[in-house]
C-alpha cells in the first residue's frame, strides 16, 4: 500500500511569489492535522476556528469524505517531495481500504460512534444499526484507487477497484436507457444500507434530500468510471458512467433560477427554483439555480465521460454550464456564489471544480480557459487557503466562549487541543469576496482545494518528448524546463530550460502583445506566435530563456448576489490578473480577513532560495 515517491532534489534562488509547491506543504500538514490517528486516520470533518477553545469535530460525512484524503496526500507529495504525515497517510489508506468489502465501500455501524449515522438531523430518517455504503463515497473512493493504481500500478489497486466497479452495477437502479442511485437510506443523503434499499423512488428534482442536491450523488461515480476505463479499457465501467451520465443530464435537474423566496422545507444552502428567463432553455445549456459544487461534482463527471467518448453534445452541455457560471460571481478574482440566493457566499469546493473544469475544458478543445483558471488559482484558491496562525489566534479569541456543556457528549468526537497549529493549512469552507466570515473549514473543501491545487500544478507546464508547454506563469520546476516568474511584482518570467527542444508560452489575455520581449541567452529573440502561445523553437538544452512585458494596474467595480438582500458592490484593483485590493471588506473581528496584499503591488519580487523537487511520476487521468 506504501507509494513511491521518487525525485530529483536541488536548491534554486527563485522569485519569492505564488508556488504552488510550497502551498502543497502547507496542505500536507493540514491533511495529516486534520485525521485522527485514534481513528486510524479518519478525518475530523468540521474545523470551527471562530470560538474558544476551537475545536475539531467527527461527523456522518467522516466516511464519506475521508477517501478524498487519499486522493490529496499523493498529489500533494507529488507537488512537494514532502515526507510529512507518511506513516498516518499510510495507516488512513490501509484503513480505508479495509472498508471495502461485498463490492462496497462501508461506513460500518459502531454503538460507539453514534455520529457516525447522522449527517442533517432534520433529514437523517430512522436511524438504525446497519452498515451503510454511501453511493458519492464508493464514487470518491474508486476515484482514490484509480489515482493509487496509476502512480502504483500494482494488483491489489486492481482488484479493489474492479470490486467497486461490480458493486455500484449491482445496486444502481435500473430505468430505460439510464441508470440512478436513490435516496433510499437513512443518514447521508444516498446511503445504500447493508440490508438494501429502503426505496428505490427515482428523484423528481435536484434539490432533494439533506444536501439538495441529487445528481452530486451520481457525478463521482461517473468520474471514477470514465477515468478507470481510460486505463483500463474496462467496458461495464464505461456504460454504468454512461447510464449515469444520461440520469444527470436529465432536463428536470437543471435551469432555472434561484428564488430566494422559497427556502421551506429545504436544507439551509438552498433555494427553490423560478422559471428561466424568456427565449432562454436553461436546462438544455447546464444552467444551475442551487449549490455549484454539487452541480459541478455532476459536471465532472459528465465531462471526463463526454471526453472519453468523444460525444460533442455531452461535451458543450458542460462547456455552458461553466460559462454560465461565471455570470455568478466575480471571474476576474476567480469567486463564484456558489449558494445563490441563499447563503451568498464561495464555498472552498468549489474552487478546486473550477480549476478542474477550465483545465479539462480547454484540455477537450472546447476552448481557451487558461485565464479563467489563472484568476481562480492567483486569486480565490490561495486566499481561502487559511495559513497565518496569528489571525487564527486573534480570531479565537474574538470568538464565543465554547461552554463545557456544549461540547459533544459521545466521547472521542472531538478535539480540542492544539487545534489551530492542526488546522493550518485547511481551505476556508465559505467566503465572501473579502473574507471567511465565521471562520471554519470543513475537510472537503480542504480535499477539493488541495486537488485544485494539485490540478493547476500540473497544468503550468506539460511535457511530451522533447517540448515543454507552459500554461501558467507560476513558479514550477519540471522534468524539461523550471519556470521563474516575478508576477505580479515584475512583469518577467524565465525559463531556465534543462532539456526541451520546443517550449511554448501561453501569455495571458491582459498582455499587450505590442510590448512584449523575448531573449535566449539574453539575445533578443523573434515573437513567433501560433494563438496565444509564444514560441521558442530549435533550442538545445541550457538556455535562459526571458520574457518581459508591462505589468498595469487597473481597477473595476463589480456587483455580486445582485437583487437580493446581500447585494454588494466591490472596487478591485488588479496588477494583472492579481487582486492587489479589494473595498468595502468585512470588520467582523471572528472573520478570517482575504486580500492582504499590500506588498505585491511593490515594483521588484523579492528572492529567496528554495528547494525544489521533479517527481518521476504524475498524475495526468484525474
Amino acid at each position: 500500500m506504501r507509494i513511491d515517491y521518487a525525485g530529483q532534489r536541488y536548491q534554486a534562488v527563485v522569485p519569492d511569489t505564488l508556488d504552488l509547491a510550497e502551498r502543497a506543504a502547507l496542505a500536507l500538514s493540514a491533511l495529516g492535522g486534520t485525521s485522527d490517528p485514534a481513528m486510524e486516520g479518519l478525518h475530523y470533518f468540521r474545523q470551527a476556528l471562530a470560538c474558544h477553545p476551537p475545536y475539531m469535530a467527527h461527523h456522518g460525512a467522516d466516511t464519506t469524505c475521508t477517501p478524498k484524503y487519499m486522493e490529496s496526500f499523493p498529489m500533494m507529495r507529488l507537488m512537494c517531495g514532502a515526507d510529512l504525515y507518511a506513516d498516518l497517510e499510510l495507516i488512513q489508506r490501509k484503513m480505508l481500504v479495509s472498508e471495502i468489502a461485498d463490492g462496497l465501500y462501508w461506513n460500518r455501524y459502531r454503538a460507539d460512534r453514534p455520529w457516525a449515522t447522522s449527517y442533517n438531523p432534520a433529514f437523517d430518517g430512522q436511524r438504525q444499526a446497519d452498515d451503510l455504503a454511501n453511493v458519492g463515497g464508493n464514487g470518491r473512493m474508486l476515484r482514490a484507487l484509480v489515482t493509487c493504481y496509476e502512480l502504483d500500478p500494482q494488483p491489489h489497486w486492481l482488484a479493489l477497484i474492479r470490486q467497486l466497479v461490480g458493486g455500484l452495477r449491482r445496486i444502481a437502479i435500473q430505468r430505460d436507457d439510464y441508470s440512478y442511485y436513490p435516496d433510499g437510506g437513512f443518514g447521508e443523503p444516498f446511503n445504500y444500507p447493508r440490508s438494501g434499499w429502503i426505496r428505490t423512488d427515482e428523484p423528481k428534482s435536484e434539490i432533494e434530500g439533506g444536501e439538495g442536491a441529487v445528481t452530486a450523488y451520481q457525478g463521482h461515480q461517473i468520474q471514477g468510471l470514465a477515468r478507470w476505463h481510460r486505463l483500463s479499457g474496462d467496458k461495464d465501467a464505461l456504460d454504468l458512467a454512461g447510464r449515469l451520465t444520461r440520469f444527470c443530464m436529465l432536463p428536470k435537474f437543471w435551469g432555472g433560477l434561484p428564488d430566494p423566496q422559497k427556502r421551506e422545507g429545504l436544507v439551509g444552502h438552498v433555494v427553490g427554483a423560478m422559471p428561466d428567463p424568456v427565449c432562454i432553455s436553461g436546462a438544455e445549456q447546464g444552467h444551475w439555480f442551487s449549490h455549484f459544487h454539487a452541480r459541478a461534482i455532476a459536471l465532472r463527471g459528465i465531462l471526463e465521460y463526454g471526453m472519453v467518448v468523444e460525444d460533442p453534445r455531452i461535451l458543450e452541455f458542460v462547456q455552458r454550464a461553466y460559462e454560465y457560471t461565471w455570470t455568478l460571481g466575480i471571474p476576474r478574482m476567480g469567486w463564484v456564489n456558489t449558494y445563490p440566493g441563499a447563503l451568498n457566499l464561495c464555498e472552498g469546493c468549489a474552487l478546486g471544480d473550477l480549476v478542474a473544469l477550465g483545465i479539462r475544458l480547454t484540455d477537450a478543445g472546447l476552448g481557451d480557459y487558461w485565464d479563467a483558471v489563472d484568476a481562480v488559482v492567483r486569486n480565490q484558491l490561495v486566499e481561502q487557503q487559511l495559513v497565518q496562525a496569528d489571525l487564527l489566534e486573534r480570531i479565537s479569541a474574538a470568538g464565543p466562549e465554547r461552554p463545557e456543556d456544549g461540547r459533544s457528549p459521545d466521547p472521542n468526537q472531538e478535539l480540542n487541543e492544539d487545534v489551530i497549529r492542526r488546522s493550518l493549512g485547511v481551505f476556508g469552507g465559505t467566503a465572501s469576496p473579502t473574507s471567511v466570515p465565521n471562520t471554519s473549514s470543513m475537510t472537503c473543501c480542504t480535499s477539493n482545494g488541495t486537488q485544485g491545487l494539485y490540478y493547476a500544478w500540473e497544468g503550468i507546464v506539460r511535457c511530451s518528448g522533447g517540448a515543454a508547454q507552459v500554461n501558467l506563469l507560476v513558479n514550477r520546476a519540471s522534468e524539461l524546463i523550471d519556470v521563474d516568474s516575478y508576477l505580479p511584482y515584475e512583469g518577467k518570467v524565465i525559463l531556465r530550460n534543462k532539456a526541451a527542444r520546443r517550449v511554448a508560452v501561453r501569455v495571458p489575455s491582459w498582455v499587450s502583445r505590442r510590448e512584449i520581449r523575448a531573449d535566449v541567452d539574453g539575445r533578443t529573440a523573434p515573437l513567433e506566435w501560433t494563438g496565444n502561445f509564444l514560441l521558442f523553437d530549435g533550442l538545445d538544452g541550457g538556455e535562459l530563456l526571458t520574457i518581459i512585458f508591462p505589468v498595469k494596474e487597473t481597477t473595476a467595480r463589480y456587483t455580486v448576489n445582485a437583487r437580493t438582500p446581500a447585494e454588494q458592490a466591490y472596487t478591485c484593483t488588479f496588477r494583472g490578473s492579481t487582486l492587489v485590493d479589494i473595498s468595502p471588506r468585512d470588520q467582523s473581528p471572528t472573520s478570517y480577513p482575504l486580500y492582504q496584499r499590500d506588498h505585491l503591488r511593490k515594483e521588484k519580487a523579492p528572492a529567496k532560495t528554495v528547494e525544489r523537487f521533479v517527481s518521476s511520476k504524475i498524475v495526468l487521468n484525474w
